[in-house]
């Protein structure tokens, strides 16, 4: 009898194989035959993106469903509000482990222990044999200490030799043996990672920076917020500012202005959004990731 029932996400082929467990295979992911899939198939791993556990939470049929075989699910690719977390946790009995990879890293960087300490909004311990490190934005050279934020780079047996006949983008990534993720993070006194933002994705207000990431997990403690998403836009007087994409909760009532009353009680005035749109849904990648160029066109459309 197999000893895990792994619903399955790419990274979940290895592991039910490492374990000897049966893997669960849907052809696309819809909210009720998942639901369905972890009750019947009691399944014991789940890995999934934000996406989904935003989706399950918010869906009508979640209530009252019981998943007594979880042990632990897995979320990456993108951002896990602490929100979304600590309501998983609440409502299911069953811990999610942030962690934080990229394809070009085979795909895994660094992980929240299962068994050992873990600690919400960070993603993680580099996995064993895996170095990492914060380099300076600034001067491109210098190697950050803990509590400074910097690009993310690693070295490790899973980094990828390069990109099949593309040398100048292999070139970029890989220097000197580490990869360079071009992703904002930092490192605590105690080696775990925190991802701030793509560097591609920081905001400029006025020579400040602003990571969406703040913004929106901001937002996502607003009571009525099922989704959000904050992106730059161009402006005259201070270069860029902030516009945010609001989903709200089914049956939940808010407004624009009781939201921007929200983070203005929450940020600095330069990081409050200046336009929020409540839209139905927010635009996704094809592996469920928000799609930020997509809301930048929309916006400006």
């Amino acid at each position: 009898m197999p000893l895990f029932h792994v619903f399955a996400v790419s990274m979940a082929l290895h592991l039910a194989a490492h374990r000897c467990g049966t893997l669960v295979l849907h052809a696309r992911y819809r909210p009720e035959t998942t639901l369905d899939a972890l009750e019947r198939d009691a399944i014991t791993l789940f890995p999934a993106g934000p996406t989904v556990f935003h989706g399950l939470l918010g869906h009508a049929s979640f209530v009252g469903r019981r998943f007594p075989t979880l042990r632990y699910c897995y979320s990456g690719s993108a951002p896990l509000p602490s929100a979304t977390l600590a309501n998983w946790a609440a409502a299911t009995g069953c811990p999610i482990l942030e962690g934080y990879g990229q394809s070009e890293a085979g795909p895994v960087l660094s992980f929240n222990p299962a068994v050992g300490r873990r600690k919400p909004g960070s993603v993680g311990l580099p996995v064993p044999g895996t170095e990492i490190e914060i380099f300076s934005l600034a001067d491109g050279r210098t190697v950050l200490p803990a509590g400074e934020r910097g690009e993310i780079r690693a070295r490790g047996p899973q980094i990828m030799s390069g990109y099949r006949n593309r040398p100048v983008e292999t070139a970029e990534a890989l220097r000197e043996g580490w990869l360079y993720t071009g992703d904002i993070g930092e490192l605590d006194d105690e080696g775990y990672l925190y991802i701030r933002d793509r560097r591609k994705d920081l905001v400029i207000v006025g020579g400040y920076n602003v990571y969406p990431r703040e913004v929106e997990e901001v937002l996502f403690s607003h009571p009525a917020v099922q989704e959000a998403a904050a992106v730059g836009a161009p402006d005259r007087y201070r270069g860029e500012v902030v516009h945010a994409f609001v989903v709200l909760r089914a049956g939940a009532a808010a407004t624009v202005a009781g939201l921007l009353e929200h983070c203005h009680a929450n940020l600095a005035p330069y990081k409050v959004p200046t336009e929020i749109a409540l839209v139905p849904a927010l635009a996704k990648t094809a592996v469920g990731m928000i799609d930020r160029v997509a809301l930048r066109a929309w916006r400006h459309d």
